[in-house]
C-alpha cells in the first residue's frame, strides 16, 4: 500500500473497538509499552496505569488458570495462541478475556515485542457451521446463533449457555421464581498439566465435567465449558440453600473420583471449587450480571481455601 503513514496505523489502532496491546519481549517481565483506548474501556485501567507493568495484574490473585499455562508456554516458545482467561477490571468486576497474542518481529526476525488483540468473550456469539446456504434460504438476513456443543466434554458451549439463561431469565422474572447459577473451576489445574501434559489435562476435564453434570440432572438444568478446567451451569427454581447443597455435591463427587494430583496445594487429589448464586431476577438485573456475580462467589470458595462451595 502507498500514502499510508505512521500516524494512520495508529489511527486504525486506536479505533479499534477490540483491546490492543504491546508489550516488550526482550524484557523477562514483559511490560506494557502500549494500549489503545478500547483496551483502556475493557479493562477500566489508564494508559499510564499499565505502561511498564505486567498483565498478570488483570488475573489478581486468581492465577490458577489453564489459559495462563498455555500463554506461557506460546511465549516462551515465540509462539502466536489464543486464549480466555477470567480477568478483572480495575472496579474488580470480572469478565471472560478471550485473548489473541502474536510476536512481532524486526527486520532480523528476532521477536521484540508481543501483540494481544482483547475483547470480552460475554458479547461473543458464533456461526452454527452446520448452517448451509440452503438452510438460511429464504431468510433476508443469516441467522446467528451459539454453537451449541464443547468438542472436550459434549456439554453446551458458553455462547449457546447465554442464550438459553436469556429465555429463562424471562421467564423466571415473569414468574416471581429463583434461578441459580453454578461457576465451577478445576483446581491447579495448570500444574496437573504440566506433571501429567495436555491429554491427561483433557481426560479430566471431561470426567470432571461429567460429574458437574451429573448434580444437575432436570431437563431445565444447562451446563456448558466455557474454557480450560472452567464450567458453568444454571438451574431455574433453586432457592440460594438449595443451590449451594448442590455446589457442595459437586466438590464431593469430584473429590470421589480420587484422581491422583501430587502437585496440588489443596489435597492429593483433583478438586474444584464452586462459586454459587441464586436471586429472583429483578428488573434491574440481568442474565449477565448473574454470571458475574456466580464468579465472585467462585473467588470467595478460592480464597477459603478451594475445594469447597461458597
Amino acid at each position: 500500500m502507498t500514502g499510508f503513514d505512521a500516524s494512520i496505523y495508529r489511527r486504525l489502532v486506536e479505533t479499534s473497538p477490540d483491546g490492543v496491546a504491546l508489550v516488550d519481549a526482550l524484557d523477562p517481565e514483559r511490560p506494557v509499552v502500549y494500549v489503545n483506548p478500547g483496551f483502556e474501556a475493557l479493562t477500566g485501567y489508564s494508559a499510564a496505569e499499565l505502561i511498564g507493568r505486567n498483565l498478570r495484574l488483570l488475573q489478581g490473585e486468581d492465577r490458577e488458570q489453564d489459559g495462563r499455562h498455555r500463554l506461557r508456554e506460546a511465549l516462551a516458545r515465540a509462539e502466536a495462541c489464543r486464549v480466555l482467561l477470567r480477568n478483572y477490571r480495575k472496579d474488580g468486576t470480572v469478565f471472560w478475556n478471550e485473548m489473541t497474542v502474536s510476536p512481532l518481529l524486526d527486520e532480523q526476525g528476532r521477536v521484540t515485542h508481543f501483540v494481544g488483540h482483547h475483547r470480552d468473550a460475554g458479547e461473543r456469539l458464533r456461526i452454527d457451521p452446520k448452517l448451509t446456504r440452503d438452510s438460511m434460504s429464504g431468510a433476508h438476513q443469516p441467522t446467528t446463533v451459539a454453537i451449541r456443543d464443547d468438542r472436550l466434554t459434549g456439554l453446551f458451549t458458553l455462547a449457546y449457555l447465554e442464550e438459553l439463561l436469556k429465555r429463562d431469565w424471562a421467564v423466571a422474572q415473569r414468574e416471581k421464581r429463583s434461578i441459580a447459577v453454578f461457576a465451577v473451576d478445576i483446581d491447579a489445574l495448570d500444574l496437573y498439566n504440566a506433571t501429567f501434559g495436555r491429554a491427561a489435562g483433557d481426560s479430566t476435564i471431561r470426567r470432571v465435567a461429567h460429574v458437574v453434570s451429573g448434580c444437575l440432572r432436570r431437563s431445565s438444568d444447562v451446563t456448558a465449558r466455557i474454557d480450560g478446567g472452567n464450567l458453568i451451569a444454571f438451574a431455574p427454581g433453586l432457592t440460594t440453600e438449595q443451590a449451594l447443597r448442590i455446589g457442595q455435591l459437586m466438590a464431593e463427587r469430584v473429590r470421589d473420583l480420587r484422581i491422583h494430583h501430587p502437585r496440588s496445594a489443596v489435597l492429593r487429589y483433583v478438586s474444584v471449587s464452586v462459586g454459587v448464586y441464586a436471586v429472583i431476577p429483578d428488573p434491574a438485573d440481568s442474565p449477565a450480571s448473574l454470571l458475574q456475580k456466580s464468579q465472585s462467589q467462585l473467588q470467595i470458595a478460592k480464597k477459603s481455601g478451594r475445594n469447597q462451595a461458597a
